[in-house]
């Protein structure tokens, strides 16, 4: 997915119904017409908005935005189908599938699975359509080192619990993209993890329960790490769990930012609007639904 796409995407939206523009819908369908191999299921878990303040968890906000994003998406392969569930009446079924924040997507693909949990607006959007993609390729374009340290963490795994990951980013900068992406690879290499990568601006009561004050945040097995990572990398630290070693490798601090949820970044938004009004474009942009958009 193209720069161009993220572009068309965000600008020219014309209904909730169809969020994304008829320019980005061609280059989309283009797209998974040349990529996607094998089928791909994608549940959509959304609770419907209340008005009721919830002091435990986060109003489910772009809910709907989601199951029409994830439906229009579906209309434009044969290969791709769209299941939407409700997380409160099919609560069994959520707990099960490893569901607890609605929006959240579940991606599976011959036995591949990844859960994407909120809207994967603004630069998140190519990484998003990038992993579930990925998650049908008969194979991965990895070096062969890669699968070796993959092959590795399946023997030690085994018949034990896969090892629990989770990646929490922001749609605001690049880096959480290409993290997004290279997490979307690692669920799609191996059955040995569970993947769970979650867009945490529009959850500010889980960010602040998970104690999240800067991004890019990774969790392995509970262990948490702040800052970049690259694949390799990722796959060691899983390697020394799949082991049993209670010493994780220790790393050296990476690059991170400050947490800024999207409530916040509105009202910065806002602010940079009106003292920008006569010099120029500010470096983010509000859609009709309320999401930010790097221009």
């Amino acid at each position: 997915m193209s720069k161009e796409t993220e572009s068309t995407m965000t600008d020219n939206t014309k209904s909730a119904e169809n969020p994304l523009s008829r320019e980005a819908e061609a280059q989309l369908a283009s797209t998974l017409q040349q990529n996607i191999q094998r089928r791909l299921s994608l549940d959509v878990w959304s609770r419907p908005s209340s008005s009721i303040y919830r002091s435990d968890r986060d109003d489910a906000r772009h809910g709907l935005e989601m199951i029409n994003l994830v439906r229009q998406i579906t209309s434009l392969h044969p290969a791709i189908s769209f299941t939407p569930y409700n997380i409160d009446t099919f609560a069994e079924r959520a707990k099960q599938d490893f569901v607890t924040v609605a929006p959240t997507i579940v991606a599976r693909s011959a036995g591949h699975s990844v859960r994407l949990v909120g809207i994967p607006a603004g630069t998140l959007f190519p990484a998003f359509i990038d992993v579930i993609v990925s998650l049908t390729y008969l194979s991965l374009p990895l070096d062969d080192e890669i699968y070796q340290i993959i092959e590795k963490i399946e023997s030690n795994v085994d018949n034990k619990a896969p090892v629990e990951v989770e990646l929490f980013v922001t749609p605001y900068d690049d880096v959480s993209s290409r993290l997004y992406g290279i997490f979307g690879v690692l669920a799609a290499a191996t059955k040995s993890v569970r993947v769970t990568i979650t867009e945490i601006a529009e959850f500010p009561i889980l960010a602040k329960n998970r104690l999240i004050e800067q991004v890019p945040v990774v969790t392995l097995n509970g262990h948490r790490f702040i800052g970049v990572w690259a694949l390799h990398e990722i796959l060691h630290q899983i390697l020394h769990l799949a082991k049993s070693e209670d010493d994780i490798v220790v790393r050296q601090e990476s690059f991170s930012g400050p947490y800024v949820s999207e409530d916040e970044a509105l009202r910065l938004v806002s602010e940079q609007s009106q003292s920008d009004s006569n010099t120029g474009d500010p470096d983010l942009k509000e859609t009709d639904s309320g999401l930010l958009i790097p221009r």
